[in-house]
């Protein structure tokens, strides 16, 4: 029995949208401004802003592994690519003030770091927020 041709087209035209790859925008909307909000500016004491914040982790080799293995980012239904592609699409959107662009992430970077878990995201945090205080700019010690 083959289908009514509406539902066949229907359906055709889902498989095609499921498809078509996001942009790096589309994701951050779909994965991300959940927790993080639609302006990257994170929930005061919960969840740390990414504007103006992720270039200055970005900096650093050390702010960069923490960024690629926070939760948030370790655990995403999104590839190694799209990860990276989201995280270069928020530090352009979202600058440092005063800050010059960090080199971006790369496909393989993503996939190298962020599978080993952090043990203590807190505490790993404020390691990083203390050495790139000593470096010179960094991100608010507190969220």
């Amino acid at each position: 029995m083959r289908a009514p041709l509406p539902a066949a087209l229907a359906l055709t035209a889902l498989c095609a949208i499921r498809a078509a790859p996001a942009d790096p925008a589309q994701d951050y909307m779909l994965y991300c401004m959940g927790c993080h909000g639609p302006e990257a500016q994170g929930v005061a004491g919960k969840i740390p802003p990414l504007a103006g914040a992720l270039p200055l982790y970005m900096r650093t080799p050390e702010g960069r592994n923490y960024v690629l293995r926070v939760p948030g980012a370790a655990n995403t239904v999104l590839n190694d690519a799209q990860l990276a592609a989201v995280l270069n699409w928020l530090a352009a959107t979202y600058p440092a003030p005063g800050v010059g662009a960090a080199p971006p992430f790369t496909a393989e970077e993503v996939t190298r770091i962020r599978h080993t878990p952090l043990a203590n995201v807190l505490a790993t945090r404020r390691e990083v927020v203390r050495s790139l205080t000593a470096s010179g700019l960094a991100p608010k010690p507190d969220y």
